[in-house]
């Protein structure tokens, strides 16, 4: 870690205070931040993803504590007595240390004036944010790839984010937007629904998978496949409030998923199915797992929307 970050961090100072130094941190510095102090790279995310987390949060609240131990590295949850506070991590404790499993962290880049931009992660600490006892001001590790402060100014550094990947320039309806147009900050009242995006993170483990083996998955991989499903599969044809129809979207998403070669472009992405993880077949057993959990969690919140 960047030693002038372990020294304030030592001296029990402010996530504020280190906003000043992280024009200096160096890929694969680890930064303690408060969740409002990143800026977005994207200006969508799939709520109904969102909806899953916090329905399933509201039944089991220990399930908030993972998700805040493995966003930082640190596997699952270990001991969350009764009163844990995510405010208050001595409050409970997770299976590692922070970055024990550092391939599970979020991921930034350092922008003009030490600004940190989130290229992994937007859904995750969105659920954090917006899960009652998380909000803006919660505290998470996150891992920095590249810094790019030395950008001449924002129109140079964008363009060198669009080189890099690593930012996602559609709005909820897949139009191109500029980034001026991505908000400033994390949260459903900031970013906008892609529902597309939402029906990719359902046929994860059912009709793809991150790749593995050593293979990095590109950042913004399920936005690849939710802009490619777009125009394949017309959502407004289902109800999308309903289960059983939810469901249904979900197993024509997969369908057509699985019926792209291996070696298919996905629609205009410059990636192969095979590298965004695409299975040859639907994997059963995993559908009906996601249908009788994630559904049942997701259907049962959206309807108190």
């Amino acid at each position: 870690m960047h030693s002038v970050v372990v020294l304030l961090l030592m001296l029990g100072l402010s996530a504020s205070v280190l906003a000043e130094n992280y024009r200096n941190a160096k890929p694969g510095d680890l930064l303690q931040v408060r969740l409002e102090q990143l800026h977005p790279t994207q200006a969508v995310v799939g709520y109904d993803q969102i909806y899953y987390k916090l329905g399933r949060f509201s039944k089991e609240p220990n399930k908030r504590f993972d998700e805040y131990c493995e966003a930082n590295g640190q596997g699952e949850s270990r001991a969350v007595p009764k009163g844990a506070n995510l405010h208050q991590p001595d409050s409970f404790s997770c299976q590692g240390a922070v970055a024990a499993n550092s391939s599970e962290m979020k991921t930034v880049v350092v922008g003009p004036e030490g600004q940190l931009y989130l290229t992994d992660g937007h859904h995750t600490f969105t659920t954090l944010w917006e899960q009652p006892g998380g909000g803006a001001q919660l505290q998470m590790w996150v891992k920095v790839t590249d810094n790019f402060s030395d950008s001449a100014d924002l129109t140079s550094f964008w363009q060198r984010m669009q080189a890099a990947r690593k930012v996602w320039l559609k709005d909820s309806q897949g139009q191109a937007i500029s980034p001026e147009q991505i908000p400033a900050q994390l949260g459903l009242a900031n970013l906008q629904d892609d529902p597309y995006r939402a029906l990719v993170y359902f046929t994860r483990e059912v009709a793809y998978d991150k790749p593995r083996s050593g293979d990095v998955a590109p950042e913004f991989l399920e936005f690849y496949w939710g802009n490619w499903l777009r125009g394949q599969l017309k959502l407004s044809e289902y109800d999308l409030r309903d289960k059983g129809d939810y469901r249904d979207a979900i197993g024509a998403a997969a369908k057509l998923m699985v019926a792209l070669a291996a070696d298919s472009p996905v629609g205009d992405s410059g990636f192969k199915a095979r590298e965004l993880g695409g299975y040859t077949s639907i994997d059963r057993k995993e559908m009906g797992k996601m249908a009788s959990k994630k559904l049942a969690y997701m259907i049962a919140f959206k309807a108190t929307r």
